[in-house]
């Protein structure tokens, strides 16, 4: 065989075996594809099914945090997302030869758990997927010694784990920050993007009401953290993968919304709420340099994770809605009244309890004799308020609501990196001097509207605002309940500065001189009108007391009680708004001694 041959052989034969190590290759992969893919989801001869048992295996695992951002308060201190110790329980097949040994340790680890032992064993016998230990519903949070005992027990289906609870069994401020559920209409029609790229799916939680609906945006994670536990198709543990921890592991992400409340502040308010029995009502305290609001508190109360979403009367946020506010309202008569120079200085007006027309009556029905305006506001007089708003007129009168920025919502409205025209508040209603249908020359509706009756609504917040409004000299602040959003590690993400109302400039704000004069007419309601009882407060006080006429479920006559005002007197800082909604008429007037409770907290936290 010549040279030329025998190259030509030898190539020929490392050919064919190259050939035949590709056709080894094909029929591998096309194996494996057979039983990855093909026949994955058939029983083989064994009669396990590999897709099915797979799930098993990933399905041994729970969530311990969403990955969802969390709100913390002006201090840095938390709102939501509280981390904390607990055990978790895995769903296993355990070696029947330790029986005896496994029992002992069950014994110990109830007694740790401070339950009896057959409690813990039939919580585990039940269990068909992981679970944390739960006490009345919620996760029961493990003292470190205890996470300690129970870690060196070493039980294969017990293992203590970190978990974070969004919220708390009593949730500060719970109708401010709203509540997270399923609303796969919203994704499909809000979130169509994040619907259609697979980042929501239809049973995706998302924000339902509060800051937790309009923060959205920035609270939507990157993914959740959970625990797993590899097991065979028997629920046996895996020999070496044991339990697993899968996290993000982002150092940015998740973000936090820093707001302006106090958690202190705001938990010992609502618990004046709570002690004074206040069904249906609300507190807003705010500061009086920025309208930063530093609490608002609303009942009936709600637990962000049980919610009726059809019962929007027990998640709702009382603050933002428009309730009728009686003689409040007297404070933008009286403005208008002074800025267009329709009382002469010392006018004296009489009231002997009727106004002589339209039925109209004074609430003292004995009436206040002879009283300056000053006088008819530190007593209230409905007659003194009636005189003055026919001079007025009805046109004026809402025009002077209009630029104390009454009308319309006043909560921060801006530009943002998630939308144009943002809103911080969910929910924030309007308010109103007139129904659109009543004729403003209408004299007997005009001395009405005068006293904050008929068609006139405020919400809390903007009564906290009008205060706020007269002590900048008549320009409108827009309240916000957020300073800016962070990221993880700290850095500042987004910041929503403080500002106007939006609408501020449509309308001529009142002198300041007029400002000036109606705050301290709001001290001469302490000193000596329906105030009064205010001096017992801890620090001088000065505002407004309002008791509106409403009718109640079934047409029993009933009473919205407010009062407005500021402390301290002689150094402002907080400008505060009461309001218990639809108590029975004749009811006694708690709005006041809840507005001297609010601000003796404030005094407290001052010193």
């Amino acid at each position: 065989m010549s040279e030329h041959e025998s190259s030509t052989l030898k190539k020929n034969r490392i050919f064919t075996v190259l050939i035949g190590i590709v056709l080894v290759l094909i029929g591998w992969n096309v194996r494996l594809f057979w039983i990855q893919v093909a026949s994955a989801t058939h029983l083989t001869d064994r009669g396990i099914d590999l897709v099915e048992n797979s799930v098993v295996q990933r399905e041994q695992g729970i969530v311990l945090d969403s990955g969802r951002g969390d709100f913390v308060d002006r201090n840095g201190v938390s709102l939501t997302g509280k981390t904390m110790r607990v055990l978790t329980a895995f769903p296993i097949e355990t070696d029947p030869s330790g029986a005896a040994e496994r029992e002992a340790s069950l014994a110990r680890a109830a007694k740790v758990l401070g339950v009896p032992e057959r409690q813990l064993t039939v919580f585990l016998d039940s269990l068909t997927a992981p679970q944390i230990w739960t006490v009345d519903g919620r996760a029961a949070a493990l003292t470190e010694d205890q996470a300690q005992r129970l870690d060196a027990l070493g039980l294969p289906d017990l293992r203590v784990t970190t978990y974070k609870e969004r919220y708390d069994r009593r949730q500060p401020a719970a109708q401010v920050i709203g509540y997270v559920g399923q609303n796969p209409e919203r994704i499909t029609k809000q979130f169509t993007d994040q619907f259609h790229k697979g980042e929501l799916q239809l049973t995706s939680k998302i924000g339902n009401a509060g800051l937790e609906k309009t923060f959205e945006p920035w609270l939507r994670g990157i993914g959740a953290t959970s625990v797993s536990l590899f097991t065979d198709a028997a629920r046996r543990p895996l020999p070496g993968l044991d339990i697993r921890t899968v996290t993000p592991g982002n150092p940015y992400y998740p973000l936090k919304i820093v707001t302006t409340l106090d958690r202190k502040l705001q938990e010992r308010i609502e618990g004046k709420l709570e002690q004074w029995a206040i069904r249906d009502g609300a507190v807003v305290v705010m500061d009086i340099e920025n309208a930063d609001v530093i609490a608002m508190a609303s009942r009936p109360s709600f637990q962000p994770e049980h919610v009726d979403m059809a019962n929007e009367a027990g998640w709702g946020n009382r603050a933002l809605k428009a309730e009728t506010p009686g003689s409040i309202f007297k404070t933008v008569t009286a403005a208008a009244a002074m800025d267009e120079h329709v009382v002469k200085p010392g006018e004296t007006f009489h009231c002997d309890g009727e106004l002589g027309k339209f039925g109209f009556t004074c609430w003292k029905k004995e009436g206040h004799g002879t009283l300056t305006l000053e006088e008819g506001f530190a007593q209230s007089c409905n007659i003194v308020f009636a005189e003055v708003a026919q001079r007025l007129g009805g046109e004026r009168l809402e025009r002077y609501a209009q630029s104390l920025g009454l009308t319309n919502r006043v909560g921060w409205l801006g530009d943002t990196s998630a939308a144009a025209g943002f809103r911080q508040l969910d929910g924030e209603e309007a308010g109103q001097v007139y129904a659109a249908s009543t004729d403003r020359k209408d004299a007997g509706a005009l001395v009405q509207t005068a006293i904050g009756q008929r068609d006139v609504l405020l919400t809390p917040l903007q009564a906290a605002n009008l205060v706020v409004t007269l002590f900048h000299g008549g320009q409108v602040l827009s309240p916000r309940v957020v300073q800016e959003v962070r990221f993880r590690n700290e850095r500042l993400y987004e910041r929503f500065d403080s500002r106007h109302a939006a609408d501020a400039e449509a309308f001529p704000s009142i002198h300041q001189a007029t400002a000036k004069t109606m705050l301290g007419w709001m001290t001469q309601v302490v000193d000596h009108g329906t105030g009064s009882a205010l001096q017992a407060a801890k620090w001088p006080v000065a505002g407004k007391s309002g008791t509106a006429q409403v009718q109640l479920a079934g047409g029993k006559p009933g009473e919205n009680h407010w009062f407005i005002g500021y402390g301290p007197a002689d150094h402002p800082k907080y400008a505060v708004a009461v309001l218990i909604r639809h108590v029975p008429a004749g009811t006694k007037n708690k709005s006041i001694l809840l507005f001297q409770e609010a601000m003796d907290i404030l005094a407290e936290a001052d010193q």
